[in-house]
């Protein structure tokens, strides 16, 4: 006769992704170097805030049900804020090349040409510039809210958004570059303010640059004469702020994928106990 055997199951008690939860504070613990490094740095934190939602008991992801009521509110201004500042970047990138083929073109045409592109250029990137204080004025609302909950989660996830704030801000401002103008407008003056407090060294250096092309087209735009050697040099400055702004782009769609990925993972767990 066989023996029968009963086997026991051991039920061990569930617990929150480990795993999870250090490489997200490891994340929180590292200082981003630059813009670029900063929007990769933000998009792997949020991929790994995905992966702790997907990996994790539901249970435990709910200390409190209305806990993350704030956040998600929260993560829609934010998403908002990436989706404008990716439009943004776009529209810089599209008014750059425009201009960077007229100086292509200029055997073709006369400096007064030339000058009326440049001054086009200009009113766009004024308008730019007043769109981006508008965006610096919402995030700065931002970076004041909070929620109540204390639970370590609650707690871990709203670094995670005081994160995402600094480094829009840091992004914001390195385009934030005030176009010379003969009377400073209400917009340049907001954002004077809030450049005061930077201290990225690494973002000075991009807004230098924009400020550099900036002073540069503001000074043809009123030449008398346009000499080549001036058009090739302009030329090699607008390439290579192309560059830095399709990165900026690039990096940005990332992580405004990333970003909505969280939000999900986060309200999948939350449907589940509705």
């Amino acid at each position: 006769m066989a023996a029968t055997y009963h086997v026991r199951s051991c039920s061990l008690p569930a617990r929150l992704h480990s795993n999870g939860l250090n490489h997200i504070q490891q994340l929180l613990n590292m200082l981003p170097t630059d813009d670029k490094s900063s929007l990769s740095f933000l998009s792997e934190l949020y991929e790994s805030v995905s992966h702790l939602f997907n990996d994790s008991p539901a249970s435990l992801l709910l200390p409190n049900h209305s806990s993350y009521t704030h956040l998600l509110d929260l993560s829609l201004v934010h998403l908002d804020l990436c989706s404008k500042l990716r439009d943004i970047t776009c529209h810089i990138k599209d008014c750059l090349r425009d201009l960077g083929y007229a100086f292509r073109r200029r055997r073709h045409g006369e400096d007064s040409t030339i000058q009326c592109h440049v001054k086009a250029f200009i009113r766009s990137r004024r308008s730019i510039h007043k769109d981006l204080a508008k965006l610096l004025l919402l995030l700065k609302q931002t970076e004041h809210s909070s929620s109540e909950s204390t639970h370590p989660l609650i707690t871990l996830l709203r670094q995670v958004c005081s994160q995402t704030c600094l480094t829009f801000r840091t992004v914001l401002l390195s385009l934030s570059s005030p176009v010379p103008k003969p009377m400073p407008s209400k917009w340049a003056l907001v954002t004077k303010l809030m450049v005061k407090n930077v201290t990225n060294t690494n973002s000075q250096v991009q807004r230098n640059e924009f400020q550099m092309m900036d002073e540069e087209l503001q000074s043809l735009s009123m030449a008398k004469e346009i000499k080549k050697e001036r058009i090739e040099s302009l030329i090699t400055t607008l390439d290579n702020v192309d560059v830095a702004v399709e990165e900026l782009e690039s990096s940005l769609e990332t992580l405004y994928r990333r970003m909505i990925q969280a939000r999900v993972s986060i309200l999948n767990t939350l449907s589940m106990h509705v």
